[in-house]
């Protein structure tokens, strides 16, 4: 995988993304958005092999994607099992986005959902961390960190390398 793409389509005629870096060990990071006439080839490119999120309005022509709701549940779910096994200081864990405004004022929507997956995922990371260092755990989910949890993101949710171009 090679990360996240957070999509909207504010208005017919344009698309934007907000890209998340996934990684274990390193914190998840926003790794660069673009607003793009809603033709521009370019798009089937930039989403090929990373886990879609989308906006209801970008639903419509690329697909539900992954919910990021579902990402804070799937945290939320392995932190509660892990808790009850092994003392861990577990991170909060923001089950609500905090509306962000961007420069671009159609950017904004994307940039609220990218800047939520970023912080569930470094929550996430941080748990990772502690996980593998607890013996009882590591049965769990094995020795090595794990960048996403269990159960959120599933292949489907990745777009088509073919996607619609047209609105």
């Amino acid at each position: 995988m090679r990360g996240i793409v957070v999509i909207d389509q504010p208005v017919e005629d344009r698309v934007v993304g907000w890209q998340v870096n996934v990684g274990v060990g390193r914190p998840s990071a926003m790794a660069g958005a673009w607003v793009l006439p809603a033709d521009d080839p370019r798009i089937p490119k930039l989403l090929d092999g990373r886990v879609l999120v989308t906006t209801e309005r970008a639903a419509h022509r690329f697909g539900r994607g992954a919910a990021v709701h579902h990402l804070a549940m799937a945290i939320l779910a392995e932190t509660s099992w892990m808790t009850a096994v092994a003392p861990l200081n577990t991170p909060r864990i923001p089950t609500r986005p905090r509306a962000r405004a961007a420069a671009d004022p159609r950017a904004s929507a994307a940039l609220t959902l990218a800047t939520w997956v970023a912080e569930l995922l470094g929550a996430w990371d941080r748990i990772e961390q502690q996980r593998v260092a607890e013996p009882p755990l590591v049965a769990r989910g094995g020795a090595t960190a794990r960048p996403l949890p269990p159960g959120w993101a599933p292949a489907e949710s990745a777009p088509p390398t073919e996607a619609p171009l047209a609105a």
